[in-house]
């Protein structure tokens, strides 16, 4: 990797900080996946950790739990201000807690975290705050239920917003959701994901009871302030005309409790019984004691002795028996039908990004391979990247062709960013548009734009000697394949103030990660704020060519020519610039 990279201390995990005084700053050690809209604010966010960097002042907070139970937590979504504030969630140990951890729904600025009203849920471990408007005035998020539980099929995070009130603080507020997912069973998440500039577009996700279908979700909310919801893409995941073919699903029968059966001298008994086997337990395990000598461990239902109470404990199980049975050849019926009438597709679960004036959502869309290896363990499957435009009354999406990239972000032109190849952090980032098939490379896209110090900053910086593994048909084996010179530009993203590049990726020498971040000499043009001129429709995309007919990435100094794709056509304009 060509680089000269001066070091900063950064505490975290003992990595370091590097930068360049020029177009392009590598950072080591670090992957930053949220910038402020100005650049300025960058943010890590990996194993429970949450690095925070002023790039204006070059300092640092580096917040990290070594115990590695509690955390800290930065969003999905649009999650930073041009302030320095940062949504997200703060994880605190606690033995009552389901996973362990308390988590509340928070917000970091002025060098401290700030925890937001809570609803229900922070036993559960799961409160998080995921994106927020540029003024600060509003969040979205998700909670979890008051009394939810994991290991059961119901709900464990329904979708919230908070909004700055005339004093300053934060209200807190539920969203509308289905109660029922699209098979009529309980959904398994109900999530706010991202949010426009204006605070009253949403886009979040629900996961089915199965945990196999994820699907989008859009919250609006009207002039009088009520919000209402809409699933929508849902016709590329199953046939909504057959979902009444699904037979009804009863709930399934719970196992007998043995405590009921149990009096208060059994259990003693019992308890006494389990601390002698793990006396024993210890015993073998420090070589006092030989392991032909542990006991069994002891089963509570041993110890119920009261024989009428056995009975009632004994008929109790074979009546689950009978019923779980019956049950279960219900689901099996349930289970034949949903592969039916589903298409084995499923939206990629906490992956969707809105553009900031609510025009478009960006989800990417996980399929089986039509020409996947029909042997292999697990099926394989191919990503689809998905623009939606959420203007329309029924959510269109417009697809690219190409497949193997993951969706990063998305811009009020309908311009995105993609990176492949899915499936490696050493990957790359391509720039695309709505309703074209083409997607450039992010350094190619830059070139074309006239922002030669950044894209010669890629292919200067980021290029490393490669491990690919190649299947040998000889041999029958993989083999270890070199690649040189394999530029990576990282899961990159401009900041929606477009003056600013920001990427993260592993360096596939030594596994390290690393972050990029260009500034540009000109904001990108297009990204932000994308309206119609009048009498030209509503804008699908733009694009620009110079005078001599060619088609280039942005405006450039001079005259050049603007092609406007509409709902009602295509007009050109011949602007300068």
């Amino acid at each position: 990797m060509k680089k000269s990279l001066l070091t900063l201390g950064l505490a975290l995990c003992g990595a370091g900080m590097g930068f360049a005084q020029n177009a392009g700053v590598i950072y080591e050690g670090v992957c930053f996946t949220s910038a402020s809209p100005n650049g300025n604010w960058l943010g890590h966010n990996m194993e429970n950790a949450a690095l925070i960097y002023d790039r204006s002042t070059q300092k640092e907070y580096v917040f990290f739990d070594e115990t590695y139970v509690g955390g800290y937590f930065i969003g999905y979504g649009h999650s930073v201000t041009n302030n320095g504030m940062f949504v997200g969630s703060v994880q605190e140990a606690n033995e009552e807690a389901a996973w362990g951890s308390y988590a509340d729904a928070a917000y970091f600025k002025d060098g401290e975290w700030v925890k937001l009203p809570q609803i229900s849920g922070r036993e559960l471990g799961v409160n998080s705050v995921n994106a927020v408007t540029p003024d600060e005035w509003r969040m979205c998020g998700a909670q979890g239920p008051e009394g939810a539980k994991f290991g059961k099929d119901n709900l464990m995070l329904y979708p919230v917003i908070w909004t700055k009130n005339a004093e300053g603080n934060y209200d807190i507020q539920p969203l509308p959701y289905p109660e029922k997912d699209f098979s009529g069973r309980a959904p398994q998440y109900v999530t706010a994901m991202d949010i426009s500039a204006d605070g009253k577009t949403i886009v979040g996700q629900v996961m089915d009871c199965s945990g196999f279908y994820c699907y989008p979700i859009l919250y609006q909310q009207d002039a009088n302030g009520e919000w209402s919801y809409r699933t929508f893409g849902t016709s590329l995941l199953w046939d909504e005309s057959r979902l009444g073919e699904l037979p009804v699903l009863p709930e399934q029968p719970s196992y007998p409790n043995v405590d009921d059966y149990l009096s208060a001298e059994d259990l003693a008994a019992y308890q006494a019984a389990e601390d002698y086997y793990y006396e024993c337990l210890n015993k073998c395990q420090s070589g006092d004691m030989d392991w032909s000598e542990l006991p069994l461990y002891p089963s509570k239902n041993e110890y119920i002795s009261d024989e009428t109470k056995l009975a009632e404990y004994n008929a109790a199980i074979d009546k689950y028996n009978e019923e779980n049975n019956a049950w279960y050849e219900v689901y099996m019926e349930f289970e034949e039908k949903l592969a039916e009438i589903t298409t084995g597709a499923s939206f990629v679960f906490n992956n969707l990004k809105i553009s900031p004036n609510g025009k478009y959502a960006l989800y990417d869309i996980s399929a089986p391979d039509p020409n996947g290896d029909p042997d292999a363990w697990v099926p394989e499957m191919i990503y689809q990247n998905g623009v939606f435009d959420l203007s329309a009354a029924e959510p269109t999406m417009f697809s690219n062709s190409s497949t193997d990239k993951v969706s990063n972000a998305i811009y009020d032109n309908g311009m995105f960013i993609a990176c492949s190849p899915t499936g490696s952090y050493s990957r790359s980032s391509y720039v695309g548009h709505v309703g074209q098939d083409e997607m450039k490379p992010v350094e190619e896209y830059l070139a074309e734009a006239g922002e030669t110090a950044a894209a010669d900053f890629i292919n200067e910086n980021c290029v490393f000697d490669m491990v690919d593994y190649v299947w040998n048909e000889e041999t029958g084996m993989y083999e270890e394949v070199t690649i040189p010179g394999a530029l990576i530009s990282g899961t990159g993203f401009f900041t929606s103030e477009g003056k600013t590049y920001v990427s993260w990726f592993q360096d596939p020498a030594n596994y390290n990660f690393c972050s990029l971040v260009l500034d540009l000499a000109n904001p990108v043009a297009g990204i932000h704020n994308a309206v119609a001129a009048e009498g030209e429709g509503n804008v699908i995309g733009r694009e620009y060519y110079n005078l001599q007919g060619q088609r280039i990435a942005a405006p450039v100094q001079g005259v050049y020519l603007e092609k406007v794709l509409t709902d009602k056509g295509v007009v050109t304009y011949k602007r300068m610039k």
